[in-house]
């Protein structure tokens, strides 16, 4: 992956919506790379440690709530502190709907709550338009002549 090559983050346990995140995630148009963490430790190591990956590529980070080695909370905390992800969209991608839990991640500043859709292609759309609505810079479309 090349610097300029825009990257999606995704912290994510669950196989299937790991799977529905790269369908939605490969619908956009452009050169965009997707790396998947399935523990909140390691994402909190790679993301915010000097041996991690560069946050200059990262656009658009996709959160869930429910991960396992640290809370969704708490990552979206961590980054929030890290002065280099000021300007990183975090997007919660999670299957709560409790009120409670969406009040929470915009107190700490995420950019959107977005439910998990049961139907996988919803799952997919919904992922594909997030990314669309994030990154539009780093979307290339066709032209027609």
């Amino acid at each position: 992956m090349s610097e300029s090559t825009p990257l999606v983050v995704s912290v994510e346990d669950n196989p299937a919506d790991v799977h529905l995140i790269e369908e939605g995630v490969a619908t956009v148009a452009g050169d965009i790379q997707l790396r998947v963490y399935n523990n909140g430790q390691r994402a909190v190591e790679q993301l915010t440690g000097d041996g991690g990956i560069s946050t200059e590529s990262i656009k658009l980070v996709l959160l869930d709530l429910n991960i396992p080695g640290k809370s969704g909370l708490k990552i979206l905390q961590l980054l929030r502190e890290d002065p280099r992800y000021d300007t990183v969209p975090i997007v919660i991608v999670s299957s709560s709907e409790n009120p409670e839990d969406i009040r929470r991640v915009y107190e700490e500043s995420a950019n959107a709550y977005l439910t998990k859709p049961t139907d996988p292609d919803e799952f997919i759309q919904a992922i594909a338009a997030a990314a669309r609505f994030w990154i539009p810079a780093f979307i290339t479309t066709p032209t027609h002549d």
